[in-house]
């Protein structure tokens, strides 16, 4: 660093950093708006006090999870540097969802975020998670002889801004571990496979490679 530099912020020796006088080499870190989402399937056949973890597990039946079902790249836990201030938790079921399945998800499913090994941030009925995304409000049949459902409701309305922010923000940071879990307390039975999200609003920090 050369004499017209003393105490100027300098670009560091590694991409990403940056040289502060007095405070040494440092990382450049990006601030954005995203989610973190994370999918699991729901059988025909529920039993009672089963769970469905999210958040942990980074395959179904073995088969990796592609990144329309989650984008979790590590176990419980943001990759190394990264922080996630998330002010909204929302619980979704996929667009191909009949109906009947949507209502038995809503009234008999139960849903607790956890951070760290006990820390319960949020926990209730899966109607307590709304979701901002998806399609809403209808439910269509088509013309054949025995009629089928070909649209569905969702639990939410399409707009992010219709659904309230969290009142007090949950910081994930330094690696700190996290899940949610989804409980039902009796045994129910679907009619199809449900795929169901959990998807987490945030403000995340990145570093800047």
């Amino acid at each position: 660093m050369g004499a017209g530099n003393r105490g100027a912020i300098v670009p560091g020796a590694e991409p990403g950093t940056i040289f502060v006088p007095g405070a040494g080499m440092q990382r450049i870190t990006d601030w954005r708006v995203g989610i973190i989402y994370d999918m699991e399937q729901l059988p025909l056949n529920i039993a009672a006090g089963q769970q469905f973890q999210y958040y942990r597990n980074l395959a179904i039946a073995g088969v990796p999870k592609t990144r329309i079902q989650s984008n979790m790249v590590t176990p419980s836990q943001l990759p190394s540097g990264h922080r996630a201030i998330v002010y909204g938790i929302h619980v979704h079921c996929g667009l191909q969802t009949p109906h009947d399945d949507v209502k038995t998800v809503l009234d008999a499913g139960h849903f607790e975020f956890v951070t760290g090994a006990t820390k319960t941030e949020a926990d209730g009925p899966v109607w307590a998670f709304p979701s901002p995304f998806g399609a809403t409000g209808y439910v269509s049949q088509d013309g054949l002889a025995a009629p089928r459902e070909v649209s569905s409701v969702n639990n939410g309305i399409p707009s992010p801004a219709g659904i309230g922010k969290l009142e007090i923000p949950i910081d994930i940071i330094n690696e700190l571990t996290f899940q949610g879990t989804l409980t039902f307390f009796a045994a129910q039975v679907l009619t199809q496979i449900v795929n169901l999200y959990v998807t987490l609003r945030a403000y995340i920090q990145t570093p800047v490679r």
